[in-house]
């Protein structure tokens, strides 16, 4: 266990999110859309949700995953999943999240784009004005659509850009057998169109460092999503210490999804202490057990390898510093934690 003190410094202190996905909704809006949209669920209650909420693996998740996206289906259930998130940005001293969606696997046949970003944009607002937090979105491609259509994806987002606050194009879903490389045309206009690049990879043993350089190879990302198996190879570590790409760790979605037996055992640290960029981030939030909001893992991962003050501070200030904030809104960002820091530092 944590220090009282320590566990407030980790509550209070500025910083950012960058790895978290729109879709992973919360069982209290999960069970609220069902009614409203009437879904039919294999629960019907908090306590049922729990029980059939037990993940086996990654495969095991994305098919809950995929059940629980389908309650999402007008533009005010979508502004509601932003609003939540903004709410749960401001208890956590959250100053700017980047949060992910990716449409072709939970949205699209289902829901039209329009009303889905509409639905964000006019959340997003609302969150501003509201909470006082900056929330932005990463539009991710499905690796297994084909090249055609990621690309006709990225010509669909684009009008709404700035108007919805979408900054990056990123890469998700399953990494086996379908691999980054198909998606380059697709990330070469988004980059034109002034995107930011990242992609999912590297989270699970199997998949391993080869995934990460298959990334970084193909789509010349300006962050990594995961990337936790980078620990396994030398020649790897030594690239992202000369380059500085940051890596936006999940420890706790890890530990969840059976990655790893406990966070002990996960390398975010021994990263770091390579000289790694690394980022501690919450991943699927309210859809695994113990609300695995950013806290719970920054307070988890203190526990384990006995953070200092010192060391909090500096995951925050990475945060920031890795997000994609212009340099005017980064210094902003900074001069808050300082700030913070000048007035509550231990």
């Amino acid at each position: 266990m944590i220090s009282s003190g320590l566990q407030q410094f980790i509550e209070n202190i500025p910083k950012a999110e960058l790895h978290i996905h729109l879709d992973s909704i919360s069982p209290e809006l999960l069970l609220r859309f069902a009614k409203r949209n009437n879904v039919e669920l294999p629960f019907s209650n908090l306590e049922q949700f729990d029980a059939w909420y037990v993940l086996k693996d990654l495969q095991d998740f994305m098919q809950k995953y995929m059940l629980m996206a389908s309650v999402l289906q007008s533009e005010e259930d979508y502004h509601d999943v932003v609003y939540e998130i903004g709410m749960n940005m401001k208890k956590q001293n959250v100053l700017r999240c980047e949060t992910m969606f990716t449409y072709a696997a939970a949205h699209e046949g289902r829901v039209e784009l329009d009303v889905m970003l509409n639905g964000l944009a006019h959340g997003r607002n609302a969150v501003k004005q509201k909470f006082g937090v900056d929330l932005y979105f990463i539009a991710a491609i499905d690796r297994t659509i084909s090249p055609k259509r990621s690309l006709s994806y990225i010509k669909d987002i684009i009008p709404y850009k700035d108007n919805v606050g979408i900054l990056g194009i990123g890469l998700d879903c399953q990494k086996k057998d379908y691999p980054a490389a198909p998606h380059i045309p697709a990330f070469e206009l988004a980059r034109d169109n002034g995107f930011f690049l990242s992609a999912h990879c590297g989270e699970e043993y199997a998949a391993g460092p080869k995934c990460i350089w298959e990334i970084i190879e193909s789509v010349k990302p300006d962050r990594i999503d995961h990337g936790n198996q980078a620990i396994r190879d030398d020649r790897l570590i030594d690239y992202l210490v000369a380059t500085q790409i940051p890596l936006t760790l999940c420890p706790m979605s890890n530990v969840a999804l059976q990655v790893y037996q406990d966070i002990s055992e996960h390398p975010i640290m021994a990263l770091q202490e390579k000289g790694v960029f690394v980022t501690l981030n919450a991943d699927d939030t309210t859809m695994m057990k113990n609300n695995n909001n950013l806290v719970y893992n920054y307070s988890c991962l203190a526990d384990a390898f006995k953070l200092s003050y010192g060391d909090i501070e500096v995951l925050a200030r990475n945060s920031l510093n890795a997000s994609y904030a212009n340099k005017a809104e980064k210094m902003a960002y900074i001069s808050q934690l300082d700030d913070w820091l000048s007035e509550n530092m231990m």
